[in-house]
């Protein structure tokens, strides 16, 4: 009966607020919860992916396709790492949209701190897209260049310089960050286009 007697307070509160301040608030939880749990689901399918596959790796490579490899993996961290980042973010989101429901004035956040840190996501999401880019565009460029040498005959007589399976797992990961991020930059501009209404 209190919990009854609370979420009706709770919701009674919410009604009384402005229609600006409750538009606000819906939108940075929906925003938030989306966002947040988008990118953990990539992000930690990303990083299986990643980590099983560079465990595997590096079998019959030269030493400029080591250095690329590395490289490319490094690229493909970065990027998981700054998904954590904007997990981060997105999780503040949700924080900061049950804060504006206070109906003490003073104890909400401010606007313009609210759309910085939005910005801050974007930032975070832009950067980490860039670098997954890169790590990409590094395996794809490593995979081609491997492909451009196999023999012909290669896939009877010289098994090892065809191209694995983990190899192509490398890229797949990169591109469920690169998916991550994405979706995180547009629910980002979606976010700023609410609060700037």
């Amino acid at each position: 009966m209190k919990n009854l007697m609370n979420r009706d307070s709770d919701i009674t509160r919410f009604a009384s607020l402005p229609s600006s301040v409750r538009n606000a608030s819906s939108a940075l939880r929906l925003g938030g919860n989306i966002g947040f749990w988008v990118q953990v689901v990539l992000g930690v399918v990303a990083a299986i992916i990643l980590l099983f596959s560079s465990a595997v790796l590096g079998g019959g490579e030269t030493n400029t396709q080591k250095a690329g490899s590395a490289f490319a993996l490094f690229c493909a961290t970065a990027g998981i790492l700054t998904l954590a980042v904007s997990c981060f973010f997105f999780w503040r989101y949700k924080k900061i949209g049950r804060a504006i429901q206070n109906p003490n004035l003073t104890q909400r956040p401010k606007k313009q701190y609210t759309i910085k840190l939005v910005k801050f996501g974007l930032l975070a999401n832009l950067t980490g897209a860039f670098i997954s880019l890169i790590g990409a565009e590094a395996f794809a460029g490593l995979l081609y260049s491997k492909a451009a040498r196999i023999p012909i005959g290669a896939a009877v007589f010289d098994t090892p310089r065809l191209i694995e399976p983990v190899e192509i797992m490398l890229l797949l990961g990169n591109v469920h960050t690169i998916f991550s991020h994405f979706a995180g930059i547009v629910i980002g501009l979606w976010l700023l286009d609410r609060l700037y209404k």
